[in-house]
């Protein structure tokens, strides 16, 4: 389980790559991030050892390809949000249409 700088830069790069086409810049992700750049670096760091990415700490933060998108083995909660219980919205949606 990464901690939450590199969780939180995968998260960032993976949905700005897929929206932009395109790796954020070190000025970026400080704005997006709200991480100091050593902080970010730090992050590429572990991001990288882990196998998340694939980046030379002698290249710019952009030249940083994503191997992996998601966090390994963390369960998803992939069950239907309730409110619905016997052909009925919850409990208190009574007070709402009938008073």
């Amino acid at each position: 389980m990464l901690d939450d700088t590199p969780r939180k830069l995968l998260r960032i790069i993976s949905q700005y790559h897929y929206h932009f086409r395109r790796m954020p810049t070190l000025p970026e992700l400080r704005r997006l991030s709200g991480r100091r750049p050593a902080d970010i670096i730090k992050g590429f760091k572990v991001l990288a050892a882990e196998n998340y990415i694939t980046w030379e700490v002698s290249k710019p933060i952009e030249t940083a390809v994503i191997i992996e998108g998601w966090e390994r083995n963390v369960p998803y909660d992939i069950s239907p949000q309730r409110g619905v219980q016997n052909g009925r919205a919850g409990k208190n949606i009574d007070y709402w249409l009938y008073h």
